[in-house]
């Protein structure tokens, strides 16, 4: 978007302007209007306000904190000073006035710049205007709303319709009295005291406790086998009778 317009495309400055020099206790202020917008110096606008100058002179750098198009360079409208040295500043809104004091920023004077604030509506604004209106058109910030979705409970069932509990083990099920090894990774609760049917007898034999799978023993390398030559492979692993594993299943 080009900076000489505004959202709405409208120019910020035209050739129809009127110029008035206007006095907020002993500092000059230039207000310009034209086609619809309301244009006050930069740099007096913030002398009136209480900011104190950047340590190497004057307020430019706070001036780029507007964005546009509440901001326009004097060089890139019609008007011009007498003095040349002011036509190298800045034009603000009204907007950009409220903006800087509403925040809290380095060498803010609350006092002046809400005296300010309160002498520019009572001065400058016509009955019934505000800083929105005298300012350029400018894109309207993009709110975010909450969504809020409806949260349906799916319940699991079994073919009896009775509820499953959700943290029932998923994969293959292996039932209460099936002792084989478990996984190094996996432990097995007793289900004995269990009221739902069909597990069968459990593996605690009614004592109860939890199962872990058996760690494999460390035996020490010889250096004089790598293969086990008592195994044939006729047996699945870790059922074939070793001399380094124990037989399988095993008791706890």
């Amino acid at each position: 978007m080009s900076q000489t317009k505004d959202h709405d495309g409208n120019a910020l400055f035209t050739e129809d302007h009127q110029h008035a020099n206007i006095n907020f206790g002993d500092i000059a202020l230039d207000v310009i209007q034209t086609n619809g917008n309301l244009w006050l110096t930069g740099s007096e606008t913030m002398e009136a306000m209480g900011f104190q100058q950047h340590k190497s002179g004057g307020h430019g750098r706070r001036l780029q904190r507007i964005d546009h198009p509440d901001i326009i360079k004097i060089s890139d409208t019609p008007f011009r000073f007498a003095d040349g040295r002011r036509n190298r500043g800045s034009f603000i809104s009204p907007r950009a006035v409220l903006k800087f004091a509403e925040g809290g920023t380095q060498g803010f004077n609350p006092i002046k710049a809400n005296a300010f604030v309160e002498w520019m509506k009572k001065t400058l604004f016509p009955n019934g205007s505000d800083a929105e209106a005298l300012s350029p058109a400018r894109k309207q910030p993009v709110s975010l709303e909450p969504v809020f979705h409806a949260v349906e409970r799916v319940v699991d069932r079994d073919e009896r319709g009775l509820e499953l509990d959700p943290l029932r083990p998923v994969g293959v099920y292996l039932c209460a009295y099936d002792n084989a090894p478990l996984p190094f990774d996996e432990v097995e609760f007793c289900l004995c005291c269990d009221e739902r049917d069909g597990l069968g007898k459990c593996w605690c034999r009614g004592r109860g406790g939890i199962r872990k799978s058996i760690p494999k023993p460390y035996i020490p390398y010889d250096g004089d086998e790598v293969i086990d030559l008592d195994d044939d492979g006729s047996t699945p692993w870790r059922q074939t009778l070793t001399r380094n594993y124990p037989p399988f299943p095993v008791s706890h």
